[in-house]
């Protein structure tokens, strides 16, 4: 159950307590879009509009208003729950990899061209991407999504209806990258697949005993793998975020046909302990 109003607490402490959800998302979307002004003044030497940490900072925030110590002590435990079985790990680092490569596959055979001047990382560099991205994305990002908001929006829902919030949250949460990675073209498969990754992670979640290590390797994974999207232009880069989005949509699919809405044969345990 959420945790119940501290007594005596301020009207603030007390309004957090009671909307952590929506204080939460409102913080996560705040601390991430400031750098989007930055970025607009200066967008030569800033990497980039949004901060991934903001989530994983505005989690910590009303955690440690709403239920103290002993509340962020339970997220920081589930961010190194390893013990989920080797598949596991497989399917969360495998995953991505296997649909982005298959997607690259199709397009070369619908006829796409390789840009000349791509070039595709070594083993070392991918591997230096691959521990950036964990680090600085997935646990920026995954603690808020996944081991914050998710088993709020669990409560009373199926897991499917939960997972499909998230993901349009997730999705607006984007917001300030349009423009920079995602414009009309493209911003359609793109918001797809966000969906239906959020389905995907979230069954992954609720079979892990809700380790958040697995979502922020697969969040790593998928983003170390988006290098081959620099590989076309124009009509052949768009038509790969069709394929990859029609590949998402699959796999989610697949998920939910196989396993309910709850997405598992049981009924999820949704309370917040």
């Amino acid at each position: 159950m959420p945790p119940k109003d501290t007594e005596g607490s301020s009207g603030p402490i007390r309004f957090v307590q009671r909307n952590q959800l929506v204080v939460f998302i409102i913080l996560a979307y705040a601390l991430s879009w400031w750098a989007w002004v930055w970025y607009r003044i200066d967008p030569v030497n800033v990497d980039a509009p949004i901060l991934p940490i903001g989530p994983l900072l505005a989690a910590l925030i009303v955690l440690a208003i709403a239920g103290g110590w002993p509340a962020i002590r339970e997220m920081l435990r589930k961010i190194v729950h390893w013990r989920v079985g080797w598949k596991w790990y497989a399917l969360v680092l495998l995953l991505p990899v296997a649909l982005t490569l298959s997607a690259l596959a199709i397009n070369f055979l619908l006829g796409a061209q390789r840009v000349a001047a791509s070039e595709v990382p070594d083993a070392g560099q991918m591997a230096v991407r691959f521990v950036f991205i964990f680090l600085w994305i997935g646990l920026g990002e995954e603690p808020g999504w996944r081991g914050f908001a998710l088993p709020r929006l669990l409560i009373g829902r199926t897991a499917l209806a939960a997972a499909l919030i998230l993901g349009l949250i997730h999705m607006v949460w984007h917001a300030p990258l349009y423009g920079v990675e995602y414009d009309s073209a493209n911003v359609l498969p793109w918001g797809i697949s966000v969906v239906c990754y959020s389905i995907v992670v979230c069954w992954i979640y609720l079979h892990t005993g809700g380790s958040l290590l697995m979502p922020m390797l697969m969040h790593a994974s998928n983003n170390t793998i988006a290098f081959v999207w620099r590989m076309f232009e124009g009509g052949d880069q768009l038509r790969l975020w069709w394929i990859w989005c029609f590949l998402w949509v699959i796999t989610a699919i697949v998920i939910v046909v196989t396993t309910g809405p709850n997405l598992s044969r049981n009924r999820p345990e949704t309370a917040i302990k």
